[in-house]
């Protein structure tokens, strides 16, 4: 009977010890975060595609040099535990070095131009530049690139922060010493962690109305795939909003004026639809989103049908007006070709046709949004959208 304890006892510890080695590590929490992977997804569509391809995992993120790349950061992170000033310097930490660029960025080079999943250096950079702006500005405090509405809202010089950002360096070097051996994007976490720190300032913009085209203009979409393009001049009247700075207003007045501007081109039969566009900018954290202020004005004053009114609650410029409609036209399956109407106050409309804003679309987009065409009046503006210029942004974290 003791040799048979014994014999159990044996095959018990036997059969851990197996278990032990197989079991892969926990997972971080952030990875099954619903709300954390929507915006990681919206911001970094591509990084995040090439992170979860079992492709790359195989053949790039265990590569000798990523594998020496990860070493070395988690090497970084444990030399900068009282590095100064505190906690300021262990976020700078976090963010991606020139050496980790050009080390990836030269294995990007070697990759098949006809690889499964399309990721290039351009991209890397840009991607990179993001990950490190965010870090910056709601990790480091430093400005935006729009001060007035962008910015943190957490102090960083609070003990809060301070006890947060010690907590995830913690968190940080436990998990990489679990997940030793392992093939591990070296950027992980600080991707995860610039995406954690837009959810601490309260900035997931990005993806506040993520069911939008299956509530408010699911029925412009049932509308538009019925639609004859043929019989309407233009695809659609859009126009901008214009945020009050007063918290309390919803609405504001010259967001108002172009409003009835829009009723007058729509009830001419111009187009089949009028795109709102403006998000939640002005002022600061405001609660008012301006294409839903401006969605609910045209249906309570003027009557008109909501299948005739798409809502882009996203923009939050004049640059990003104009880009996101330009989605929204691809959306609804409107021809490529066939202009739009920018409808606003004649000073907007005097901005738009000039080349202080050519200037600021090249600048901030790199791209032109769409063709600025002839203006029939003061008011109204022929566009024709640059579907090139559709893709996601991950250098504007709340509007991507």
């Amino acid at each position: 009977m003791a040799l048979f304890s014994i014999l159990i006892t044996l095959l018990f510890c036997a059969l851990a010890g197996i278990y032990l080695t197989v079991t892969p590590p926990v997972q971080p929490a952030l990875d099954h975060d619903s709300k954390i992977q929507a915006l990681q997804d919206a911001i970094f569509p591509r990084l995040t595609g090439i992170m979860t391809n079992a492709a790359w995992e195989k053949e790039v993120f265990s590569s000798p040099d990523i594998v020496a790349l990860f070493h070395e950061r988690h090497q970084r992170l444990r030399d900068n535990l009282n590095c100064t000033p505190h906690p300021v310097c262990m976020v700078q930490s976090w963010e991606i070095t020139q050496h980790e660029r050009e080390v990836f960025g030269a294995i990007l080079q070697r990759i098949p131009k006809h690889s499964q999943l399309q990721y290039d250096e351009m991209q890397w950079n840009r991607d990179a530049d993001a990950i490190n702006y965010i870090l910056s500005v709601y990790g480091e405090g430093r400005a935006p690139r729009y001060p007035k509405i962008d910015a943190a809202s957490v102090d960083v010089t609070a003990k809060d922060f301070f006890n947060l950002i010690m907590g995830i360096q913690t968190k940080i070097l436990s998990d990489q010493s679990q997940h030793q051996g392992i093939a591990y994007p070296f950027f992980k976490e600080a991707l995860l962690n610039a995406v954690f720190l837009l959810d601490a300032n309260d900035r997931m913009d990005a993806v506040r109305f993520s069911g939008l085209w299956n509530t408010w203009n699911a029925p412009s979409l049932v509308f538009a795939r019925r639609l004859n393009w043929k019989s309407y001049p233009y695809t659609a009247i859009i126009v901008p909003g214009e945020g009050p700075e007063d918290p309390h207003t919803q609405l504001s007045a010259l967001g108002k004026f172009r409003l009835t501007l829009a009723v007058e081109s729509f009830n001419r039969q111009l187009a089949p639809f009028i795109i709102v566009s403006g998000g939640a900018a002005h002022p600061a954290h405001t609660n008012f989103v301006e294409a839903d202020e401006m969605r609910h004005f045209l249906i309570e004053r003027f009557h008109i049908p909501e299948r005739s009114i798409v809502t882009e609650p996203y923009a939050r410029h004049t640059t990003t007006n104009l880009r996101n409609a330009s989605r929204y036209l691809k959306i609804l399956g409107a021809p490529e070709n066939k202009p739009a109407l920018i409808v606003t106050d004649p000073s907007q409309s005097d901005y738009i046709s000039s080349t202080v804003f050519f200037s600021r679309n090249m600048t901030e987009l790199k791209c032109e949004p769409g063709e600025i065409g002839h203006r029939l009046s003061p008011f109204a503006t022929i566009f024709i959208s640059n579907r090139g210029c559709n893709k996601t942004d991950p250098q504007d974290p709340l509007d991507p």
